[in-house]
């Protein structure tokens, strides 16, 4: 799997967004994209039943051995610096009828000490309805794992796969987090929360608050 580096400089600024309801966002939250892979938000391929718009991101990935794959990510969610005891919403909806391998799509979460976590749908894939999935490593209890240096850290029943990493390593800072599709084949991706405070359902510009865990 691609380990994904990007130069970037630290820019701090308040939410916009109040409650819960759809945003426009600081220019910190707003999605970038690296990679030779396509991406564009659209309704074509259908969107999650779990939102009301109707648009989606699809992702696209020709040929990894050519070093092709699409990183999706904020200025914020590549400076979260906070224990990762505290971070919530590392989440997203997919389209299970597209690619859906055992590394991608993934979000990988970079710590202080030079770890990686990889939190792939494929270890959290729990159906929504209308053939769309949802992977929440921060909130499934149950049937959701991650996987930190080649050990897996699974849901126990009472806490999340998170949850038990966290317990198990609590000086652990996490740096930054990002979404990585790096698998060849076409990804439908919603809902997306990196763990920085917002979840994108619409657009790379518009986001919605995550105050709370259960709130994305």
């Amino acid at each position: 799997m691609k380990k994904f580096v990007v130069a970037a400089s630290a820019v701090v600024a308040s939410l916009a967004v109040i409650g819960s309801a759809a945003a426009a966002l600081p220019s910190n939250q707003v999605l970038s994209y690296e990679g030779g892979g396509s991406h564009v938000w659209n309704n074509d391929g259908g969107d999650s039943p779990l939102d009301a718009n109707a648009k989606s991101l699809r992702l696209h990935v020709g040929d990894p051995a050519a070093g092709e794959y699409v990183a999706v990510y904020s200025q914020r969610s590549l400076h979260i610096d906070k224990d990762a005891e505290s971070v919530k919403n590392l989440s997203f909806d997919f389209k299970a009828s597209t690619h859906v391998g055992a590394g991608a799509p993934r979000i990988s979460v970079e710590f202080q000490n030079g770890e990686v976590a990889f939190l792939s749908a494929f270890y959290s894939n729990h159906s929504i309805g209308d053939g769309w999935a949802r992977a929440d490593f921060t909130r499934f209890v149950t049937d959701s794992s991650i996987f930190v240096s080649g050990v897996e850290y699974e849901a126990d029943g009472t806490r999340s796969a998170w949850k038990v990493y966290t317990d198990a390593h609590p000086d652990q800072i996490v740096t930054r987090a990002y979404l990585v599709a790096d698998e060849s084949g076409n990804y439908r991706i919603d809902r997306l929360s990196l763990g920085a405070g917002v979840m994108y359902t619409n657009g790379n510009k518009v986001a919605t608050l995550c105050p709370t865990e259960a709130t994305c």
